[in-house]
């Protein structure tokens, strides 16, 4: 793995795990959620201009128009797996979330094989996705607290979320790989397109998210740093899907989703509880040691006698 790709696993690590805390505290301070992240998503457009102008990065201000179609699209992608994932919050509970979400790695692997070109996981990456996944449901057994009432509304917002985040997933991946661009050129076209579908969010929205954003010098100062962090995030993730597999990026975000949990318990809730933290950093531990699968047809001209 390149020294390159490296620093983009660690800025989009630790940039996701310090988002989730921000978000928290931001949407507690100001509570208008469509109005944080219409400013985020804006906020990231601006920063990929600065860096260009600043001669830290090297726009396309005119994509072709094909290009301009598919992150459009990929901007449509992302909002329908936002809903569903506020979907499967609302009906499931964030118990459900976690396995679930921890349970992605399966199916993006074999979309992976089928769609991309890649050979499915090693038994070391097998290992690890296996591990990851039963540690986030011993955490959930453990922790307890609210249960999820397995309802028809629950399962089928589950499966809708499934199928949503998965194929952002994959779709994502492919057109990085079709329309070869910077990080910061897939970020603002990416977030660009998702600004005028925030904007649609915005106007929709009742009036208390006006009323709910005045006055609140300490949330607008939380608001800023998580358009920050937002920022940086949107960049690394970018960046990071033109260098790692589909896979790899999946499960690189339970690790960061577990590794959020587990700062949370350690420094905010400080339950001292030395079985799930055993249990959470068994979780990251195990998302660390997964090998990103070769293309197929690399594999082949590495071993010709296979083919005979």
């Amino acid at each position: 793995m390149e020294r390159r790709t490296r620093a983009l696993i660690v800025l989009y690590c630790v940039a996701s795990s310090v988002m989730l805390v921000t978000n928290k505290r931001a949407v507690m301070l100001i509570p208008a959620p469509n109005l944080l992240l219409a400013l985020q998503i804006f906020s990231t457009c601006l920063l990929a201009v600065g860096m260009h102008f600043a001669g830290a990065a090297t726009l396309n201000f005119r994509p072709r128009k094909e290009v301009a179609l598919a992150y459009s699209s990929v901007a449509l992608v992302f909002f329908s797996t936002l809903y569903g994932n506020i979907k499967i919050l609302e009906h499931a509970g964030v118990n459900a979330f976690i396995i679930v979400r921890s349970c992605t790695p399966f199916a993006v692997c074999v979309l992976d094989y089928c769609f991309l070109g890649r050979t499915l996981p090693n038994k070391r990456s097998l290992l690890s996705i296996v591990v990851t996944a039963v540690c986030c449901i011993i955490y959930i057994t453990m922790k307890g607290g609210s249960t999820t009432e397995w309802g028809a509304d629950s399962l089928f917002w589950c499966v809708v979320w499934y199928s949503l985040f998965v194929f952002d997933q994959v779709f994502i991946k492919a057109i990085v790989d079709k329309y070869p661009a910077s990080g910061w050129e897939r970020t603002l076209y990416q977030n660009f397109f998702a600004g005028v579908v925030s904007c649609m969010g915005l106007i929709y929205s009742p009036p208390t998210t006006i009323i709910a954003a005045n006055g609140n010098l300490m949330g607008w100062l939380v608001v800023l740093a998580s358009c920050v962090v937002g920022g940086t995030l949107s960049f690394g993730g970018m960046s990071l899907r033109g260098d790692v597999t589909a896979t790899m990026f999946t499960v690189l975000g339970v690790g960061c989703k577990m590794f959020s949990i587990l700062l949370n318990e350690v420094f905010v809730e400080a339950t001292n509880n030395p079985s799930r933290l055993m249990v959470l950093g068994l979780a990251v531990l195990s998302s660390a040691m997964y090998q990103q699968a070769p293309k197929r047809i690399a594999t082949k001209l590495a071993n010709p006698q296979a083919t005979v």
